[in-house]
């Protein structure tokens, strides 16, 4: 696997390559590190081309070597370094179609909700302009350091989430890395009226009719349960151990649920991609799961 790693000096960004290179495997795997230059002006010497590029060297000379730092050994003496002066979203796209990345790395900004509402950060554009899987990285909360990587993946049989779940078995993990494979269905009832009303209005024919949607009901939980069991069997280690689950309601919000009740490390779902009007009114499952999920994040477009 080849992984780019965007690079700014940043503490996100630093947690993105300590983390992500925790996932390569140092002896076949190759790490490429990128940086978008700075406009740099030296005072009293602002038409002095070869000042101002001597500067912007010594920039990427350290933010290149504190990245090394925090890459693996091996992958950090064999890492490659890749700089030009485009904005950093185009510049990682163009970076990543030039050395032919299999993976994105990039730090998870942590922009506040007016930011990310006005403006995205530059890892959800990524992740809406390439069709190359991006992992966005969230620090580890304390209490998760030193424990087992735990994995969930978010189901809904796209080829988006294949893709993701493809891009995923090519990581480097430990034997002893957990895998929750989780799909969500539709409930029953959509709406919000209290079970009292719904207890008291049903007469006799309603409740038999009300018993027959609950059997198909639960005939369709257990169906995707099964499939999605069925999938899993037919993956590599350790996601064909996967424990399988299977969800109720609104996806995002199920998904984000289950990510705190299990205290998940890294997300792997699918995005599909939607029209601007649509994003912008609503938003889709994987742009509100990147916006507030408290983990890393893989993402992969069809």
């Amino acid at each position: 696997m080849k992984a780019l790693f965007a690079v700014d000096g940043t503490t996100g960004c630093d947690a993105a390559v300590r983390q992500g290179g925790r996932l390569l495997n140092a002896q076949s795997d190759e790490a490429i590190l990128y940086f978008a230059l700075p406009e740099v002006t030296v005072r009293h010497a602002s038409s002095n081309e070869a000042m101002r590029d001597r500067a912007r060297k010594a920039i990427a000379d350290a933010v290149f070597e504190q990245a090394k730092q925090n890459l693996p050994g091996v992958l950090a003496t064999n890492a490659g370094c890749v700089t030009d002066e485009h904005l950093a979203a185009d510049g990682i796209l163009r970076a990543a179609d030039q050395c032919t990345a299999d993976l994105v790395v990039v730090g998870a900004c942590g922009a506040g909700v007016v930011d990310r509402f006005l403006l995205g950060s530059v890892s959800r554009g990524l992740v809406q302009c390439t069709k190359r899987p991006v992992l966005v990285v969230r620090p580890s909360p304390e209490n998760r350091k030193n424990q087992p990587l735990r994995i969930l993946l978010a189901y809904d049989g796209s080829s988006s989430c294949t893709t993701a779940l493809k891009t995923a078995e090519q990581l480097s993990l430990l034997a002893d890395t957990e895998v929750i494979a989780a799909t969500v269905v539709e409930p029953l009832s959509i709406g919000k009226v209290p079970d009292w009303i719904l207890n008291k209005a049903r007469d006799t024919d309603t409740e038999a009719m009300a018993q027959t949607w609950q059997r198909e009901h639960d005939n369709d939980k257990q169906q995707a349960r099964d499939q999605l069991a069925e999938f899993m069997g037919k993956q590599p280690a350790p996601f064909n151990k996967a424990e399988i689950v299977v969800c109720e309601g609104n996806a995002a919000e199920q998904i984000l649920s289950l990510v705190e009740q299990r205290q998940v490390d890294l997300i792997i779902m699918g995005t599909r991609g939607f029209g601007l009007l649509q994003r912008f009114l609503i938003g889709s499952t994987s742009d509100k799961v990147l916006n507030y999920a408290p983990c890393s994040v893989l993402l992969a477009r069809e």
